[in-house]
């Protein structure tokens, strides 16, 4: 008995501890700007290239997809979405880099619209089908979001968001860059609450990837050797669970 008791109480420090190393990446200070749930849907690597497909936003909640990706070699990225349902087929890329030091993450790139071929035509510069577009000079619709820049070497977290989502200080106003992840976010723009457009689902596809051409090297963040610890100890207790999203 007293050896089993032993054992449980280890396990349960082991759980301790690697919940906190496993999930401190995701737990930041929240300083303003609207409550809102970071979710970390599932993403597929191959070959460099991650995907996720079908992700739901919206439907009442304030909640931004995560997703996790370091870059090992600087370069450009293509990062952009594609829609299968969504209101004007709108949603917003934000792109925040882990601080060198300390638990916070600041906005590096971000875009709403993306960029177009020239000349124009129904596919943007990713071949992603443009949303509501026709062949005239009145009707253009709308060019999923999507961005080619330079990264440089660090750990990133792309958030993908319902239309309108801004960092606290910044509603309204697009050009952000320099905001912190824990400064949160106002669900406005141009001043009007988005109650109505956060009510609405949207669903969405991410693609990460280099450049064509691109020297960059992007890889998945490695899961804390400390999860699976985490993992083994919750087994032998028998009470493995999924993590809840972090309300932030």
């Amino acid at each position: 008995m007293e050896m089993k008791k032993s054992m449980l109480i280890t396990a349960v420090a082991v759980i301790g501890l690697s919940i906190n190393t496993a999930y401190a990446h995701g737990e930041h200070e929240f300083n303003g700007g609207e409550p809102y749930t970071l979710f970390h849907p599932e993403i597929t690597w191959v070959d460099g290239t991650a995907t996720a497909n079908n992700v739901q936003l919206g439907g009442g909640e304030r909640s931004a997809a995560a997703y996790s990706f370091n870059v090992t070699e600087a370069g450009n990225l293509d990062v952009y979405s594609a829609y299968t349902d969504a209101q004007w087929g709108v949603t917003s890329i934000w792109v925040f880099q882990k601080d060198t030091v300390g638990n916070d993450w600041t906005l590096t790139n971000l875009n709403t619209d993306g960029a177009r071929k020239p000349g124009g035509g129904a596919l943007n510069i990713f071949d992603v089908p443009i949303v509501g577009w026709q062949d005239d000079e009145f009707t253009t619709g709308v060019s999923p979001a999507g961005l080619r820049d330079h990264f440089e070497v660090g750990e990133y977290m792309a958030l993908v968001t319902i239309l309108g989502a801004h960092p606290d200080g910044h509603p309204g106003v697009f050009d952000a860059v320099g905001a912190k992840l824990s400064d949160g976010f106002n669900w406005t723009v141009g001043g009007f609450a988005l109650i109505d457009l956060v009510q609405e689902v949207a669903f969405h596809n991410l693609t990460i990837t280099a450049s064509a051409g691109s020297s960059a090297v992007v890889q998945p963040v490695p899961v804390p050797a400390a999860i699976w610890f985490m993992g083994s100890a919750l087994a032998g207790l028998g009470v493995l669970r999924r993590k809840k999203p972090t309300a932030l």
